[in-house]
């Protein structure tokens, strides 16, 4: 309780500090200011109707009950509620505490729906809590997994008491406009300063990942709305388009990655979550990728000796955790109608390395933000590996924003400039100051090169290395402050 009431007074005096500031000039995001905090572990063990073993779906703070809401075994979508434990800050498994018994146990809520389930919607896509004169509701997105004429339009329900799930009367569907396949996944907050310019409180979004690619979101999408629409509403519920693709529009053409030159969106690229960092004009979206280094490939055996059934990766190993970050402005511009909605392009993206990563499938499974701890949430899929042989319950990682940077309202991407890029020989770095530390990676994570330097401007020989796509990261010795980006190496 301390720390929450701690965290409610910076947050707040960082609010006051803002509040008369246009959020347009607020500084851009660095995903290095996501600091890890710690994880716990829950049971394997059944509880109702599911369990947690080979849990696939999101998750939702609840903050009155200090919560996760999680959707369990992918066969059965049912969702439960996990008090959190005290975080332990380890990448050890053994090291974290075990939550063993829920708050409610697992029930089913696809099939409870007062309108019943016309569009045979099988599949739990976002979950967010929210209070309504006094009554805690559970507002759950779903689609179906396998829509193969693309032709759905229904995307969500209201349970009325999400203190009580298995007795709870589940109102919908209702539709989000701007299609299934675009607005039935992670569900967010605006921040007060963003709502009038974004056009909502809060956003919705969803991504491409899942079976039938031409009726999703080919790259992360963000939908503004207002939650009073939606908690009112007896069908529609109107959106503001910010961000959004098409299998036409893409974010990126290659999607096999042929060229082996697409380390921003493949076939197996999927966000799960995004929300915008308070304090900064970012909208950060976070999920998995894979193809960047090897391609992508249909039905093939991969390195390992396994045969896929769908898409997948000649190399097993080439999957990873992704982000992708996008600028505000240009969600702006998106609404204002000076760009198209798939015009935007993020900033930054790139890989991110949680512990507890499981195999060659390294999946987040879904996220969520609290913007009063400044605490996010994400579930590592597969993650806990020993409560048993067939036992594959995810592990919750928790990373905090970097709240006393926020409150300095420090740019964290400066005037650094990195030229030529693409190289095929040598490249320059410009705008360092005080002592950093380059580190070049590559796109499964191995350091290729690192040295520090004092100079202002710093000149690398890439001769040598192999074609394709590096990532390079500049950290400043004396702040702290880093910044990544990606590099292409050719011929």
């Amino acid at each position: 309780m301390k720390t929450r009431l701690l965290s409610l007074m910076l947050l707040l005096s960082i609010f006051l500090t803002l509040k008369a500031q246009n959020p347009e000039e607020l500084p851009l995001f660095n995903i290095n200011q996501l600091t890890y905090s710690g994880a716990f572990r829950m049971s394997a063990s059944s509880n109702g109707v599911s369990d947690l073993n080979y849990s696939q779906g999101p998750i939702a703070y609840n903050a009155k009950n200090h919560s996760l809401f999680i959707v369990g075994h992918a066969h059965q979508q049912a969702i439960a509620e996990y008090a959190i434990p005290d975080l332990v800050e380890s990448e050890v498994l053994s090291d974290l505490i075990m939550v063993t018994e829920p708050i409610q146990v697992f029930s089913k809520v696809l099939n409870k729906a007062t309108g019943g389930n016309p569009e045979g919607i099988d599949r739990v896509g976002g979950l967010y809590v929210v209070n309504e004169s006094g009554q805690d509701r559970l507002i759950v997105n779903a689609y179906e997994y396998y829509d193969a004429p693309a032709d759905n339009t229904l995307t969500t329900l209201i349970l009325d008491n999400a203190n009580d799930i298995e007795n709870a009367t589940a109102n919908g569907y209702y539709k989000f406009n701007g299609g299934a396949g675009h607005t039935s996944g992670w569900l967010s907050t605006i921040p007060t300063n963003w709502q009038e310019k974004l056009g909502g409180t809060h956003i919705t979004g969803q991504s491409s990942g899942i079976p039938i690619i031409s009726r999703a979101s080919v790259g992360p999408s963000a939908f503004a709305f207002n939650m009073q629409d939606l908690l009112n509403t007896t069908d529609n519920i109107n959106t503001v388009k910010l961000l959004d693709f098409s299998l036409t529009n893409r974010l990126h053409d290659d999607l096999s990655n042929e060229t082996l030159n697409n380390d921003i969106w493949t076939h197996l690229s999927r966000s799960v979550y995004g929300f915008v960092v308070p304090g900064t004009r970012t909208y950060l979206t976070i999920g998995n990728s894979g193809g960047h280094s090897s391609g992508v490939c249909y039905k093939c055996t991969q390195d390992n000796g396994n045969l896929c059934g769908g898409y997948c990766t000649p190399v097993a190993s080439d999957n990873y955790q992704y982000y992708w970050l996008w600028d505000l402005k240009d969600l702006i511009a998106v609404k204002n109608g000076v760009l198209e909605a798939h015009e935007v392009y993020p900033y930054d993206y790139g890989l991110f390395s949680s512990p507890f990563q499981a195999g060659s499938m390294r999946r987040i499974g879904g996220g969520s933000f609290d913007p009063i701890t400044g605490n996010l949430y994400l579930s590592i899929q597969k993650g806990d590996t020993e409560q048993g042989t067939y036992a594959r319950p995810p592990v919750i990682v928790v990373y905090k924003v970097d709240s006393e940077a926020l409150s300095n309202n420090e740019p964290v991407i400066d005037e650094i400039m990195i030229y030529p890029n693409p190289t095929s020989d040598n490249i320059f770095v410009s705008g360092l100051y005080d002592t950093s530390t380059i580190r070049i990676t590559d796109v499964i994570g191995k350091t290729i090169k690192i040295f520090e330097t004092n100079e202002k401007t710093a000149e690398i020989d890439l001769s040598t290395f192999a074609s394709g796509t590096y990532f390079i990261s500049i950290r400043n010795e004396v702040t702290q402050i880093r910044y990544i980006k990606k590099i292409i190496k050719k011929e």
